[in-house]
């Protein structure tokens, strides 16, 4: 069994485990015991780092989603090259089997609680953004949750690997997302798409 110490990694065992947990359980049904076992480590253990089931998933989730500050950068420069920029940030996740697996738990855990619902948004909006910045940035969200989920489904083209390759997706994107990033409000002319 793991131990508590410097140098150990146990935390990160700890959080590893949480998030494989969560993401093939989701939030309710992974019990701190579960996470302990699957760590290999005592269950005092985990709470010698974390105050509660929900600081864990807190971490998880701040340690697997973390588009907010790169939001915040893209939606401050309100620029078509901006929406590129984020695209590659995200979908550099999105190459990664276990990072992918771990974002689809953090959003299987999202739609059994509330709570993880908020924890999610939270962390995807950046702290002081509002009014139409806060829509143009859930949009994106929900544009990129909608491929992350899509793509292991086999939903989009190209079989279950998704269409082509992280390049060829966010030629394809950042028309969509600079259109979001860089409108302005109802009634102006619409963005020309990137080519």
């Amino acid at each position: 069994m793991a131990e508590s110490g410097d140098g150990t990694g146990a935390r990160e065992d700890i959080m590893r485990s949480a998030a494989d947990l969560f993401a093939e359980l989701g939030y309710r049904n992974t019990s701190l015991r579960a996470v302990a076992a699957c760590a290999r480590c005592d269950p005092a253990l985990i709470a010698h780092y974390f105050t509660s089931k929900e600081d864990l998933y807190d971490s998880v989730v701040a340690e697997v989603v973390h588009p907010a500050e790169v939001f915040r950068e893209a939606v401050g420069r309100r620029d078509r090259a901006a929406a590129e920029w984020l695209l590659r940030r995200a979908v550099a996740d999105w190459g990664d089997p276990v990072q992918r697996r771990r974002i689809l738990g953090v959003l299987r855990s999202a739609l059994d609680l509330p709570a993880a619902r908020e924890r999610l948004r939270r962390s995807l909006i950046p702290e002081g953004v509002a009014g139409a910045d806060e829509i143009r940035l859930a949009l994106i969200g929900s544009l990129l949750v909608g491929v992350v989920t899509s793509r292991p489904g086999g939903l989009l083209p190209g079989g279950p690997g998704g269409i082509g390759d992280s390049s060829e997706l966010v030629c394809l994107l950042t028309p969509a997302v600079a259109s979001l990033l860089v409108a302005d409000p109802v009634g102006s002319d619409p963005v020309e798409p990137v080519v």
